[in-house]
């Protein structure tokens, strides 16, 4: 039987395809296990902050492609005196020494950031991992994903329990998160499987059947998706800043919504968190912080419509609910991928998409919020 339009819109984001219980060992999985989708059958191995976490059984910063493996084994940037980077373990020598942590006993490796980075601390750590970056991007390694260069860095999280942590490693982010452990290139996040953090905001008129939303559509030049329609307003969160905040200027720089609008009514909703895998198969564990901002009436001084402030909007579209609703339902693959997941997701919380009219209620629920945390880290503040 097939899935809903909803589930299969949802489902363009969340790509892992398994119960949350078996994250792990799907990933683990060595490549004669492999049984999911073309995408996830490459052998994954697990990236560590340190190896003494491997051996804790924490849960890895994230996860490496086997070409990746052999390429960071063989290569690394000028300087480094011959010595790699990143550094490998096989998991049978953890069974000689009594502790197997989280991987494979019967031969899958484990990868782990060699020491001497680690005792540079944060801003040390944070130096070093980008140069390696740049080194695999001017090898011309990997273009699909770092030939979008930002020089725009993500906050990078390892469980709160590292042994790098211990000794005093720890940037501790903006957000009040201590499990910071250095920060990174947001593009080459895909290449080592790290998790990723951004804000998705969406903005309506009126309630229930009268509900309008504001949808923009991507131009028709953007190298990805093009043409295909967003939410309002979206982006990641750039090291340094707080979830709430990014959201106030991306609200500006994509939608020309004025600071004093949305520090005012844009309103937090809670998070999302799936599992993509690109079309050429880079594990990109995703959490997002979703915002509503529910417009003033049209005849207040302070309403403001949507429009475009930069060249990667084409338009912006204020439709009734309904009609987004049909859009969703007669086209799944209309949105982005994971903004057809958050507009999903919007739904749900106003009352649009209900257990009584939708059949695959609960999957979707699964996958809008999936449960990542044993396969990658998430920010934890101090009590």
């Amino acid at each position: 039987m097939p899935h809903s339009p909803f589930l299969q819109a949802v489902r363009r984001a969340d790509i892992l395809q398994v119960p949350t219980t078996d994250l792990v060992s799907n990933v683990l999985q060595s490549p004669s296990d492999q049984t999911g989708p073309a995408s996830l059958r490459p052998w994954s191995i697990p990236l560590h902050l340190a190896r003494a976490d491997m051996q804790a059984g924490l849960t890895p910063i994230g996860w490496l492609r086997p070409a990746v493996r052999a390429f960071l084994e063989y290569h690394w940037p000028e300087g480094d005196l011959g010595e790699p980077m990143i550094e490998f373990g096989i998991c049978r020598e953890l069974a000689k020494e009594g502790t197997v942590g989280n991987c494979h006993q019967d031969g899958p490796e484990f990868a782990f950031i060699a020491q001497r980075l680690l005792d540079q601390g944060y801003e040390g750590l944070t130096r070093e991992m980008n140069r390696l970056a740049r080194y695999m991007k001017d090898k011309g390694m990997y273009s699909e994903c770092l030939d979008g260069w930002r020089d725009e860095h993500y906050e990078i999280f390892a469980s709160p329990k590292s042994s790098y942590f211990a000794s005093g490693g720890s940037g501790v982010s903006s957000s009040g998160a201590t499990n910071r452990a250095f920060d990174f290139e947001r593009a080459a996040c895909a290449v080592f499987g790290l998790a990723t953090f951004g804000v998705h905001m969406t903005a309506y008129e009126g309630e229930g059947e009268e509900m309008k939303i504001w949808v923009p559509k991507r131009s028709a030049t953007k190298a990805t998706w093009p043409s295909k329609l967003d939410n309002s307003v979206a982006g990641g969160i750039p090291a340094g800043m707080v979830p709430f905040e990014s959201m106030i200027k991306e609200c500006e720089e994509e939608a020309s919504l004025p600071e004093s609008l949305t520090r005012k009514l844009v309103r937090p909703a809670g998070f999302v968190s799936y599992f993509y895998v690109t079309e050429e198969g880079w594990f990109q564990p995703v959490y997002r912080y979703v915002y509503d901002l529910k417009m003033p009436a049209r005849e207040s001084p302070e309403y403001q419509p949507l429009k475009p402030f930069d060249d990667e909007v084409d338009s912006f579209q204020l439709l009734p609910v309904r009609e987004v609703i049909d859009t969703l339902q007669n086209d799944p693959t209309a949105f982005k991928p994971n903004c057809g997941l958050i507009i999903v997701d919007f739904l749900i919380r106003h009352g649009m998409i209900t257990v009584e009219n939708e059949p695959d209620f609960f999957e979707i629920g699964w996958s809008c919020h999936k449960d990542l945390g044993k396969i990658v880290p998430f920010p934890v503040r101090r009590r």
